[in-house]
């Protein structure tokens, strides 16, 4: 077992060298073309596009949170009045299974509103640009304050737990320690992938993007390589507290 666990290893080593051989010299080719073509690469033109996205994104997050909410209202509603054993575990699972889902879609929702908002603001503001994106990311902001009450307040309905409209880490603890156990357990274990996957595959990803996009555009991305490196080592000493509390 142990070897075949250094076989795979191995091999996702091997394969990680190779592509990174084959995007190298890719890029560097595209480089090539380019600048013979007289092409300058230029990331400002991106900027109106990516702010773009951003709020469609968001405002599609903002109307999947307010479906997949009323969803789990409904599933609650029909809960409490089912008396059949079978129907009722189906709507206790379609209840809570919407809840998480519009979580998911709100946090998403905040992510990208904001994403839209401060390139926007930069464009306004750093390259002189009137924006329709700016006015909009506002109003979907608006939405986003709006979708966290709807959001808090069916969880109070599906959960009897009531979060402040602006929560500390110790409430979000309090909250989740209200779940029970299996379900506890399951986002234990899903929280630990995530870390994994952001710490191993992720951010390592993240610092080659970044290397390449210096290399196409001649600028050295200081800042961002410093954010990612900030964020790298953040997640990794924020284990201490945790060591240092039950290993005493």
């Amino acid at each position: 077992m142990k070897m075949k666990k250094k076989n795979k290893g191995g091999l996702l080593f091997l394969m990680s060298v190779v592509f990174g051989g084959f995007l190298g010299g890719f890029v560097g080719m595209f480089k090539a073309g380019a600048e013979s073509n007289g092409i300058i690469l230029d990331v400002k033109i991106l900027i109106p596009w990516l702010s773009a996205i951003c709020l469609l994104i968001g405002f599609i997050s903002i109307l999947l949170t307010f479906n997949f909410l009323k969803k789990s209202r409904t599933f609650h509603s029909l809960y409490q009045e089912e008396m059949d054993d079978d129907l009722n575990e189906s709507y206790y699972v379609q209840m809570y299974r919407n809840l998480e889902f519009g979580t998911i879609a709100f946090n998403i929702a905040i992510v990208a509103i904001l994403l839209a908002l401060f390139i926007s603001v930069s464009e306004e503001i750093v390259l002189n640009r009137s924006n329709l994106t700016l006015s909009l990311s506002f109003l979907a902001l608006v939405l986003v304050f709006n979708a966290q009450k709807y959001l808090y307040k069916t969880i109070s309905i599906v959960r009897q737990f009531d979060l402040a409209f602006f929560s500390t880490p110790k409430d979000v603890l309090e909250y989740i320690n209200s779940y029970d156990e299996g379900e506890r357990q399951a986002n234990l274990e899903q929280s630990f992938r995530i870390l994994f996957q952001l710490n191993q595959y992720v951010l390592p990803v993240l610092y080659i993007f970044l290397f390449i996009i210096s290399f196409l555009t001649g600028e050295i991305q200081l800042l961002a390589f410093l954010l990612v490196g900030a964020i790298h080592i953040y997640i990794n000493v924020m284990q201490i507290p945790m060591v240092k509390r039950y290993f005493k």
